[in-house]
């Protein structure tokens, strides 16, 4: 993600598969992650690296990029600090 792009990044961490891949979505998108009725275990989420949360069946979350972006600090400018 660099800072000039408006948008949402969703990246799996330890994913079993490949497959897997980071979605890159548009910053207007609202994400709605739900688990399956035949879902054969619950799921977990983990904000920033911080504590995983249990996801169970029923449970839903809604993902939304916030009305003020997160503040970068920069030496020069942001595109090209962002690149070294």
């Amino acid at each position: 993600e660099h800072p000039d792009v408006p948008c949402l990044l969703l990246t799996p961490l330890n994913p079993h598969s490949l497959s897997f891949r980071p979605l890159v979505l548009p910053n207007d998108v609202t994400l709605r992650l739900q688990l399956t009725r035949t879902a054969r275990s619950p799921a977990w989420v983990s904000f920033d690296g911080r504590q995983r949360q249990k996801l169970e069946l029923g449970d839903k979350l809604l993902i939304e990029a916030a009305h003020w972006p997160v503040p970068y600090i920069c030496e020069g400018s942001s595109t090209r600090d962002w690149l070294q």
